[in-house]
Order: C-alpha cells, then sequence, then structure tokens
C-alpha cells in the first residue's frame, strides 16, 4: 500500500533490461493527471520502458517505439517537473496554470491561452519556465508553473 496519496499513481522509467530504475516521472493522487502524464510519457520518452502504477498494482507496461534519442537525466535537469516536460498543447480546458517564484514565493494564476499564444503549442514547460519572471520581485526565474484542475461545480 503507498504511503501518501500522492503515491498513488505513478509513473517510472526502466531500462529495457528491467534492471535499473532510470526516473520516476510522475506522482499524483488523480487518475486523469496521471493518465494524462502517460500519453506524454510515452511521447517524450522514445526507446524506454514505461510502467504505470496504481499503488503497487502495474497498470500499464510499454516499450516505447523509437530510439533513445535524449537521456533522461538531462530532462529532468532542465526541468522542475520531475523528468516530464510538459507541452503547452498538453493542457485540457479545466487545466489551470499557477506560477511559482522560488525567489519570494510569489504565487500567480497564468492563463494558458496567453502562453500558448506567445510561446505556441509544441512549447514545453521547462522552456517556458526559464523565460518567465516574477511580478513581484522581477529577479527573473526560477519560475515553476504549476498545473491544478478547475473545481467542478
Amino acid at each position: 500500500m503507498a504511503k501518501t496519496a500522492e503515491d498513488n499513481f505513478r509513473i517510472e522509467v526502466w531500462d529495457r533490461d528491467e534492471q535499473a530504475l532510470s526516473e520516476t516521472i510522475s506522482r499524483s493522487p488523480d487518475s486523469t493527471v496521471s493518465q494524462a502524464a502517460w500519453q506524454a510519457a510515452i511521447r517524450r520518452r522514445p526507446g524506454m520502458l514505461l510502467i504505470h502504477y496504481n499503488s503497487r498494482h502495474v497498470m500499464e507496461k510499454i516499450l516505447t517505439p523509437g530510439e533513445v534519442k535524449i537521456p533522461p537525466q538531462t530532462i529532468i535537469d532542465g526541468s522542475v517537473h520531475a523528468g516530464l516536460d510538459v507541452a503547452l498543447g498538453d493542457l485540457r480546458e479545466w487545466h489551470v496554470l499557477r506560477a511559482w517564484c522560488r525567489s519570494c514565493s510569489h504565487h500567480a494564476t497564468v492563463k494558458p491561452a496567453g502562453l500558448i499564444e506567445r510561446y505556441g503549442k509544441g512549447a514545453l514547460f521547462s522552456s517556458v519556465e526559464r523565460a518567465l519572471f516574477c511580478t513581484s520581485c522581477d529577479r527573473g526565474g526560477p519560475v515553476r508553473l504549476e498545473i491544478h484542475k478547475l473545481p467542478r461545480n
């Protein structure tokens, strides 16, 4: 059993022989968020073995098509999303973005449509985060984008 709700759904990347865990790219208490992360991971981790868990249960396991182009640790170092580098085009109408300044902890809601208009649907969070700056402290980065779902009312 998982230790916290955050551990319920997770996606792990293993070497082709399933001998060594390369990274855990997503942890979420929400099934919908985890499914979206799974689809993005398949596109962004060519040639890797992905395992999608619900607690200890293996929900899906796939060796993604293609050849390994970028080592996963490169993506981890360039992104604060623990290796899952989401494209702006992956967002849905029920997602809300919140920018968080790691220097002064200022939070602000960001409209996805504005970011898509400025950077394009293919822009990855890691590159957008580096381009954003805090309107409170004006230090530039590091800014972290967080994805939240709109409440169902």
